[in-house]
C-alpha cells in the first residue's frame, strides 16, 4: 500500500480514501481511489519487479486510447502502478442475469469498435500457431491424458494451425461478460492489456461461452448471425467460430484447473458450464475420443446441459 500511496502521490493526485477491488487471474492487486475533490479512478499496482510489465500494459491502454477503443482512458503510469479513469461497477454479468437482449447488444455494439480498428501499430504482437499452440499445452498438463493415442496431441497442434489461418482482427483477448462494464449508457472493456491481432470469432466465443454466459438462456445462433452479419465477417465463419469456441474452451478450463489448483478455488465453479460448450465444439469439429473423455469428465459436476444446444447453423 505504500508502494501505491508514494507512486499516486508522484502522479500528482491528491489521496482522500482507496478501497480493495476484486483481482483478476493475474498477481495485479487493484483499487478504487477517491481524491480530494470527490472523482474517483482505479489503480492497479504490480508485483515488485514487474515495472517492465506495467510500462507495457499502459502502452497498450495509450494506444487504445488514440484508436478511441471503449476502454477506460489511461491517466498515468509509474513504478508498477498504473491508474485509469473508472467505469464503474456494473459488470456485464448482473445485466445479462436481467435483460440477455440489452447485455448482449451492449456488447456487440463494443465488438464491433474493436473489430473496426487496425492493429498493425499495437505493442503486442499477433496470435501465431505457437501461441495458440501453448495455450493448448496448459490444458494438457492440467487434464492429463490428452496426448496418447489415437492422436490427442497431434489435433492440437493442427487445430493451432488452423486458428492461425482465420482471418484476423483486433482481438480483446477476454471479452467475456465479467470485463465488461455498463457506465454512462455504454459497455467499456476492462483487462484489456493483452489485445492483438486474431482470429475474426475469437472475442464472440469469449461472450457467449464463457463464465455466467456459459450457463446463460442464450439463442446463442441468432447473436452469431447478428454479429457476423454486422461484423462483416467473410464465408465460413461458422467453422471458424468452432474451431475458435474448441482452442479457447480447451484454454480456458486449463487456465481455471491451474488457478484452482494453486489456491483460487473460485475459479472451478466455471468449469462446468464452459466444459458442457467445449465438449460440444470439439465433437462438432471431429476431436479424437481421448480429448473429448477429459473434457467429458470435466463436465460431469455439471447434471443436466446448462445452456442451448449446438449453435444452429454452426
Amino acid at each position: 500500500m505504500e508502494r501505491l500511496l508514494a507512486a499516486l502521490d508522484r502522479l500528482g493526485l491528491d489521496v482522500a480514501g482507496t478501497a480493495v477491488l476484486a483481482g483478476d487471474a493475474s498477481q495485479r492487486r487493484f483499487f478504487r481511489v477517491t481524491l480530494a475533490d470527490g472523482a474517483t479512478v482505479v489503480a492497479a499496482l504490480y508485483p515488485v519487479g514487474s515495472e517492465d510489465a506495467a510500462a507495457r500494459d499502459h502502452a497498450v491502454q495509450r494506444w487504445g486510447a488514440e484508436c478511441a477503443l471503449p476502454i477506460p482512458a489511461p491517466l498515468g503510469c509509474l513504478d508498477g502502478v498504473t491508474v485509469s479513469a473508472d467505469v464503474g461497477e456494473e459488470q456485464l454479468e448482473a445485466v445479462l442475469r436481467d435483460d440477455p437482449a440489452v447485455a448482449l447488444a451492449g456488447a456487440l455494439d463494443a465488438l464491433a469498435r474493436f473489430q473496426g480498428c487496425g492493429f498493425d501499430t499495437l505493442p503486442t504482437p499477433p496470435f501465431d500457431a505457437a501461441f495458440f499452440r501453448g495455450e493448448l499445452a496448459v490444458f494438457e498438463a492440467q487434464a492429463v491424458p490428452v496426448a496418447g493415442p489415437p492422436g490427442g496431441a497431434d489435433f492440437l497442434d493442427r487445430l493451432a494451425a488452423r486458428l492461425a489461418r482465420h482471418p484476423q482482427r483486433l482481438v480483446h483477448r477476454d471479452f467475456h461478460v465479467n470485463n465488461l462494464m455498463r457506465h454512462a449508457g455504454r459497455v467499456w472493456a476492462v483487462d484489456f492489456q493483452d489485445m492483438r491481432g486474431g482470429p475474426d470469432t475469437y472475442d464472440l466465443v469469449s461472450l457467449l461461452r464463457e463464465r455466467a454466459a456459459a450457463a446463460a438462456p442464450i439463442d446463442e445462433g441468432r447473436w452469431c448471425a447478428a454479429a457476423a452479419e454486422r461484423l462483416a465477417w467473410p464465408s465460413g465463419w461458422e467453422e471458424r467460430y468452432l474451431e475458435c469456441a474448441a482452442q479457447r474452451g480447451l484454454k480456458v478450463l486449463g487456465t481455471f484447473l491451474r488457478l484452482g489448483a494453486a489456491g483460487r478455488p473460485g475459479y472451478r465453479a466455471w468449469i462446468p458450464a464452459v466444459a458442457v460448450k467445449t465438449a460440444e465444439a470439439l465433437a462438432a469439429i471431429g476431436a479424437p475420443a481421448t480429448l473429448r473423455e477429459s473434457v467429458g469428465r470435466l463436465r460431469e459436476a455439471a447434471g443436466p446441459d446448462p445452456g442451448p444446444g449446438p449453435v444452429a447453423g454452426v
